[in-house]
């Protein structure tokens, strides 16, 4: 069975505001809100100077202190977002160390993202020692909250064995809440693991149609697989 490479990874691209908790402010408006000490103004500001939204200038630094003051003032995104500086080394020296402090703090509070990548880090022994354990419970905790990439990795580590014991059943309901969830790797493994008869009795017309919705999403060894099984 060819099993795609594991989605160990962190996702970079967070730097931007999916939603408000105001009603369309100004800029200005805002900036007064985070100068009074309202927490969630501070981390809108210092996202907005982190990713040039709202048509504010970036200024990473500005951005770091505004976020560095929200996360005192209890902002879980906060937390998580000074963590990413620290990992991608934004406005500040890398440091995975510290990233993994700010990433613990958000984890505990059930930030996904923040748990996601805390199991990255126990994974791979960045910013602390490699504990296969831990990488499981917090894929875990993620996952339970519906993060197809926890979902994924959570898969992954049943496959392998890494963290808890080997299951091939568990593998494949993990891989299908990610599959559901339109992550193409977890579709081919799920596909391979209905071909193969792993964890699940042999299903040729289940096989066919997981590696059809991975081909459609761009998997080329999605589409040689079909083409094999012609």
């Amino acid at each position: 069975m060819k099993i795609k490479k594991s989605a160990f990874y962190i996702f970079t691209m967070i730097f931007s505001l999916h939603s408000s908790a105001f009603a369309e402010p100004s800029v200005a408006d805002i900036q007064y809100r985070a100068e009074q000490g309202q927490s969630v103004a501070q981390y809108h500001l210092g996202m907005m100077l982190l990713s040039g939204e709202q048509g504010v200038v970036k200024n990473y630094e500005q951005a770091f202190k505004w976020l560095t003051v929200a996360d005192q003032n209890g902002s879980m995104g906060a937390k998580y977002s000074l963590g990413m500086m620290y990992y991608t080394g934004t406005g500040v020296e890398k440091d995975a160390k510290r990233a993994f402090d700010y990433f613990t703090k958000a984890a505990a509070k059930d930030h996904a993202k923040a748990q996601y990548n805390l199991g990255v880090l126990y994974d791979r022994g960045e910013g602390t020692a490699q504990n296969y354990g831990k990488a499981f419970e917090w894929f875990s905790r993620a996952a339970n909250q519906g993060y197809p990439p926890a979902e994924y990795n959570l898969a992954h580590l049943y496959k392998k064995g890494h963290g808890v014991s080997q299951s091939d059943e568990q593998a494949l309901k993990w891989y299908t809440k990610a599959a559901e969830h339109n992550e193409s790797d977890a579709q081919y493994n799920l596909a391979q693991m209905y071909l193969n008869g792993e964890g699940t009795p042999k299903n040729l017309q289940l096989a066919k149609k997981w590696f059809q919705q991975a081909a459609d999403a761009g998997d080329v060894d999605a589409k040689e697989m079909l083409k094999s099984l012609e």
